[in-house]
């Protein structure tokens, strides 16, 4: 029950402020991202350093979490709609089972790889204190956004940046640092 009510405060803050016109995008100040090696739920290891020259979404959410849950059709329409373009989606589920995480992955229809941080590791390694907490980053490895709590995905305005960081990070000697 501490969960859900924990949830549903972070909630009702962060949606006034996308309710006040915030877009929840914040440009990352804070240095490369962590390393990022986690197992899917078909046991398959995955890393982020595999997905170099693609722009990824990384998205760390639980279960639990409602507002994980009402953000991810964005995410799953967003990815389906740039994946031609090398955008990527990784879902960071914190602590759960597969048992509880594949109905929901399921129920959803999620395509994007999901992975689990048993222990909790990760989610600490990358300073992950709210939940929803997503990281856009460019081709080139950089974070280019932290987004605290849920967006639409698919929005005119969170697309446009997306595309951007991919665009951007794709260009021959330029860094997201350069194109702020």
């Amino acid at each position: 029950m501490h969960r859900v009510a924990w949830a549903a405060a972070v909630y009702l803050v962060l949606s006034a402020s996308v309710a006040s016109g915030a877009d929840g995008l914040q440009r990352w100040t804070g240095g490369p991202p962590p390393p990022l090696r986690l197992t899917t739920l078909a046991g398959e290891e995955l890393t982020l350093a595999s997905f170099r020259g693609r722009t990824v979404i990384v998205n760390f959410w639980a279960t639990w979490c409602e507002p994980c849950l009402a953000e991810m059709p964005s995410l799953q329409r967003l990815r389906d709609k740039l994946a031609h373009q090398g955008v990527e989606v990784i879902a960071v589920n914190l602590k759960e089972y597969p048992a509880r995480i594949s109905p929901f992955v399921d129920q959803l229809g999620l395509t994007f790889p999901v992975v689990r941080d048993s222990d909790g590791a990760t989610t600490k390694a990358w300073r992950v204190n709210v939940f929803p907490t997503s990281f856009i980053i460019g081709p080139d490895q950089r974070i280019a956004y932290i987004v605290r709590g849920p967006i639409e995905w698919d929005s005119a305005r969170v697309e446009s940046e997306v595309r951007r960081v991919n665009r951007t990070a794709r260009q021959p000697g330029v860094h997201q640092a350069a194109a702020r």
